[in-house]
């Protein structure tokens, strides 16, 4: 196998598809780096600051400015959250659920494109492959983190 051929092809793919996203979001003021944000807003509302940014896997300082820059958009609002006044909860607003379908379009033209010449049997495949590849990256990502809290 050979593995700077795998690595050179994901990194590949990423930055192709940071490219693509990033043109198409800019009409709507988003980046590779905000929309997220409103996808997993438009399945849970409410969330906490905290949580969203352990969901997305990035760190808080990220999800702060992120969380801002959607604010000033007028895409998302914060709420103070009653049982917790150091948190907030955030939420769509109008604005923001109405982007929703626009994003999902955008994201389905590129996988429309991702998986051009492909058959169902390869995308399982491939599919269940990138998950095994996840998953293995998030449990080496927790015992990084475990040796370094121990040193």
């Amino acid at each position: 196998m050979d593995i700077n051929n795998l690595v050179k092809l994901i990194n590949c793919i990423y930055r192709c598809n940071q490219v693509h996203l990033d043109k198409k979001l800019k009409d709507l003021d988003l980046t590779v780096g905000t929309y997220p944000y409103l996808l997993r807003l438009s399945h849970v509302e409410g969330i906490s600051q905290n949580d969203i940014s352990r969901e997305l896997s990035v760190d808080k300082a990220m999800s702060a400015r992120s969380i801002k820059k959607l604010i000033e958009l007028g895409y998302i609002t914060k709420k103070e959250n009653e049982d917790d006044i150091r948190a907030y909860k955030l939420y769509l607003t109008d604005k923001g659920k109405e982007v929703i379908p626009k994003i999902l379009n955008i994201i389905g033209e590129l996988l429309d494109i991702l998986l051009q010449g492909s058959d169902e049997k390869e995308v399982e495949m491939s599919m269940e492959f990138l998950q095994k590849v996840l998953n293995n990256a998030k449990e080496n990502r927790k015992n990084c983190c475990e040796r370094v809290k121990k040193t």
